[in-house]
This record gives C-alpha cells, sequence and structure tokens, in this order.
C-alpha cells in the first residue's frame, strides 16, 4: 500500500460528514436499543435480578482504568503514521498495543475471579445465588478483555479516519447482541445466559473489526514487532489522559456526593435530573466534534497550521451555536417540558438545569483544546491545566453548596469553567497556531451571536403569541412547549446556517451547486 493509497484522517469535508453522521446514528440508534432491552430485562427477569445485572456491569465498567489512556494515544499516533505512509511504524505500534492490552485483559480477568467468591458479601443478593452472581461477573470480565483487545483495531480505524466503519460495526455487534438478549430472557435464561450472549457479541464485533483493519492499512496484530519505547511513549501519553479524565472526574461527577453529604440526600435528586439534560445537550454538540481528534494529528504531520487553525475556530462557533440555541429554548419552556417528562418535578430541577446549561456552554471552547491538544501530542499542558481546574472547581462546589444548596455546584463551578475553559485554554491554542486572539473572536465567537438573537427573539414570539399552560397536570402544555423549544432550536440552527454560508464562500458554492443538480 502507498502513502497515497493511505486514507486521511477526516482530511476531507466529505469524509468527516460521513464519519459524524454515522456515529449520530449509532447514538441514536443505540438509545433506541437500549430503551427496548431495558425494558425486556425488568419485565422478565425481575427488579432484584435485574438490578444485580446493572451492579455487575458497574463493578467491571471500572476495569476500563486499566486502559490507561493508551487507546487515545493509539489513535493519536496512527493517524500521524498514517499521514507520513510511515507503515513499519504503523504496524509496530499495532503489534505493541495489541501485546499490552492482552496484559489489561488477562488482568480483568483475574480481578473478577478474585472478586467473584466475595460477591455475596460486598453486594445484598437477596434470594439470587451467590455462585449465579460470580459466573457472571467473571463473564462480563472476559467481555471486559476482549474490548481491551478489540481497542486496538478500533483506535486504528479512528486514527486512519474510518470511524464510519467503526460506528456501522458497533451498531451491528449492539443490534446482534441485544436481541440474543432478549431471545435468551424470553426463553428462561438468567444471568449466566445474559453473560454469555454478552462475551459472544463482543467477539464478534472484534472479529469484523480487526478483518477491517487489515483490509484497510494490510496489517494485523501479528505483522508489527513489540517495541519497548513505542509501550513507553503510549503510556506516557495515555496517562496524562487519564490524570484529565480522573481531574474531569473530580470537577462534575462528584457533585452528587457533594450535595448528598452537605445537604439532606433527596437535595441530590434535582441536581441528578438537570445534570442528565446537561448531558445530553454536551453529548449533542460534541459527538462530531471528536472525530477531529485524528485530523488534528494528521495535519500536524503535514504541517497544515493554516488549516488546523480554521478547524478549530469553526469547532468552537459550531457547537456553541448548537448549545446556547438549546439553552435559550430550555429558559423559555424548560418548566412545562419538566413537569410532562416527570410528572411531579423535585423542587429546583429548572433552575440548576438552566445553571448546568450555561456552564456546559462555557465548556465546550475548552473542550474543542482537549481534542486539538491531544491531537497534537501536546496533552501535558491540557493535563496541568485540568488539574489546576478541578482543585478550584471542588473547592468553589463545597463553598457555593453550603451558602446556595443544590445549585451550589454548578454555579461553583463557573469561575474555573470561565478563567480556563472558555479563555485561557483558547488563548493557548491560539498562540500555538500563531492566532490573535481576536482573530479567534472573530471566527469562532462572533458568529454565534445572530443563533441566540434568533433563539431570543423566537422564544419571546411565541411566548408571546403561544402562551404556554404550566399547571403541573397540563400534558398539552408540555407537549406544546416541546414543539415551541423544538421550533426555537430549528430556527437558530437554520440562521446559523445562513451565516455560515456568508462566511465560507467555499461551502456556499458547494451548496449551490448541489441544489441545482438536486433541481435538475
Amino acid at each position: 500500500m502507498t502513502a497515497a493509497d493511505q486514507p486521511a484522517a477526516n482530511a476531507s469535508p466529505r469524509q468527516f460528514l460521513r464519519n459524524a453522521l454515522s456515529s449520530y446514528a449509532n447514538l441514536i440508534l443505540g438509545v433506541v436499543l437500549s430503551l427496548v432491552l431495558t425494558r425486556v430485562l425488568l419485565e422478565h427477569l425481575g427488579t432484584s435480578t435485574y438490578g444485580l445485572w446493572i451492579v455487575l456491569l458497574s463493578i467491571v465498567s471500572y476495569l476500563a482504568l486499566l486502559d490507561v489512556g493508551v487507546s487515545t494515544a493509539v489513535v493519536q499516533r496512527v493517524a500521524r503514521m498514517t499521514a507520513v505512509g510511515d507503515h513499519d511504524g504503523l504496524a509496530d505500534v499495532i503489534r505493541t498495543s495489541s501485546i499490552f492490552f492482552s496484559v489489561s485483559g488477562a488482568i480483568a480477568v483475574l480481578v473478577t475471579v478474585v472478586v467473584a467468591p466475595f460477591l455475596g458479601s460486598i453486594v445484598h443478593l437477596g434470594d439470587i445465588s451467590a455462585q449465579k452472581a460470580g459466573v457472571t461477573l467473571v463473564l462480563l470480565g472476559v467481555m471486559i478483555a476482549v474490548k481491551f483487545i478489540a481497542a486496538v483495531p478500533s483506535a486504528v480505524l479512528f486514527g486512519v479516519g474510518r470511524n464510519d466503519r467503526q460506528s456501522q460495526i458497533n451498531l451491528a455487534g449492539m443490534f446482534v447482541t441485544q436481541i440474543a438478549q432478549v431471545v435468551v430472557v424470553l426463553a428462561g435464561g438468567g444471568l449466566i445466559w445474559l453473560g454469555v450472549v454478552t462475551v459472544v457479541g463482543t467477539v464478534f464485533s472484534f472479529g469484523l473489526t480487526s478483518f477491517l483493519v487489515r483490509r484497510i492499512t494490510g496489517f494485523s496484530v501479528a505483522t508489527g514487532r513489540f517495541r519497548r519505547q513505542i509501550l513507553v511513549d503510549l503510556l506516557t501519553f495515555g496517562g496524562r489522559n487519564t490524570v484529565i479524565a480522573v481531574s474531569g472526574m473530580v470537577s462534575y461527577s462528584l457533585d452528587a456526593l457533594i450535595i448528598g453529604i452537605i445537604l439532606p440526600v433527596a437535595q441530590v435528586a434535582p441536581y441528578d435530573i438537570a445534570l442528565s439534560t446537561a448531558n445530553l445537550t454536551r453529548n449533542l454538540t460534541t459527538y462530531g466534534s471528536d472525530l477531529l481528534l485524528p485530523t488534528y494529528a494528521h495535519l500536524e504531520s503535514v504541517k497544515d497550521p493554516a488549516r488546523q487553525a480554521r478547524l478549530f475556530s469553526r469547532t468552537v462557533m459550531a457547537t456553541l451555536a448548537i448549545s446556547l440555541p438549546i439553552l435559550v429554548a430550555l429558559a423559555a419552556f424548560g418548566d412545562p417540558i419538566l413537569t410532562l417528562w416527570l410528572g411531579k418535578v423535585p423542587p429546583k430541577t429548572y433552575s440548576i438545569m438552566i445553571a448546568l446549561g450555561f456552564v456546559t456552554a462555557l465548556e465546550l471552547p475548552g473542550h474543542q483544546c482537549f481534542v486539538f491538544l491531544t491531537g497534537i501530542g501536546r496533552n501535558q499542558l491540557m493535563m496541568r491545566m485540568a488539574v489546576l481546574g478541578a482543585t478550584i472547581n471542588l473547592i468553589g462546589s463545597i463553598i457555593a453548596t453550603f451558602w446556595l444548596g443544590p445549585i451550589g455546584p454548578a454555579i461553583g463551578s463557573l469561575p474555573a469553567v470561565l478563567v480556563i475553559e472558555f479563555t485561557i485554554l483558547p488563548i493557548i491554542v491560539c498562540r500555538y497556531l500563531e492566532m490573535s486572539f481576536a482573530t479567534y473572536v472573530k471566527d469562532a465567537l462572533l458568529p454565534v451571536l445572530p443563533a441566540v438573537a434568533a433563539a431570543g427573539v423566537l422564544a419571546l414570539a411565541i411566548l408571546w403569541l403561544f402562551p404556554v399552560p404550566h399547571s403541573a397536570h397540563a400534558v398539552r402544555g408540555g407537549v406544546q412547549a416541546v414543539v415551541c423549544a423544538t421550533a426555537v432550536v430549528l430556527g437558530a440552527w437554520a440562521a446559523t446556517a445562513v451565516v455560515v454560508l456568508r462566511i465560507e464562500p467555499d461551502m456556499r458554492t458547494t451548496v449551490l451547486a448541489r441544489l441545482r443538480r438536486t433541481g435538475r
């Protein structure tokens, strides 16, 4: 395979769009399948067995820490080597990382084997057999081990810009696995058979991914050689990402615990509900832009800072233009939407939802900085800033929770998010790209204003023309609020599209040409 034959990691808009659309399709269909599976399992396994299944999955999920960020490091390394056509180096990375993840998988299985006999003293099993629970835990450990080994071909597909193929494989594996789980449960199978089916589905996905990697790159896990220095580099780079991930966990995942320690535990409920809406907004806005990590690595290898700067500015603009109209719509119609969703809404949920939505929006430039700095291999700087931000965030959240109640963690996060993620990190990236901060503001922040203005005007107009009832039992009002909120978001996004087409002559020309062809 020649350098010209090697795929470039999301180096063309068409390739990036294909990867993004397939990723979002995988996300949406995965949520739908999960909802169906959850209902079937809950009805046919019973509350106790289903709860134990979720607990076992939660236990083995912590074994993912054995990854120590190496899978992300492999993505970055593969993208850079693909860009310069370093076939031998690519084969050695695949071989070295495969050995590392094989060892990680063996450790994962060993941990579950050691924990299984003591599961009855860790979890309240009730009438469920401790032996069945232990066997299921070991099976899930095997599943995690297979996922570790499968992380290599998955990272390679991501690194060479074929995340669309990985999304298709994930969807196929998820569909086959969950259909098999439904069949097994309906046939009277219990926890152990669920574990068996899960392992088989994971092996199925691994086989498909390995086949595609060999077809696309020409390499298998046995092609290259184990290189100690490559492993050291992967662990060093991955370790920094692990520190960043742990810092993020300290910043945001501990909020519910902080509330539960300082306030009555009932105060956790409104924060948790509001956090779910913020997480949904974050996923909608970042799921596509995260695909640019190998793109930045590719452009770093071919020395194209101008395109890096353009992509960075546009992704910051796009993520803000997506999230801020959602925040405006929730501010205008969130109360009746929460009532429609929950029936009886815990006090303060609405205000916490808006506060967390604002914090989420301010985080987005920092998230894009993380993707960029990780892609170009400069995550040591991001690590330092993440640790500093997590410390400030934790202290601020504790103090604000004492003073303000359950909204405290959201308010306490604002100083660190505003100073570090919204301001300092973009300044650092601008300096690396030799782009003035004024240019960044003009290209990334100012084009967002029409979207916010459009959302605000639409929300005020709709509230004036079609007032939404706020009765606690007004289902009609909740449905109307959902429709109105959707209209606000779509209208604001349309305004953003018009602005983008005006400032992007190449995109405008392409869109007009395609419209003319469609008209014919």
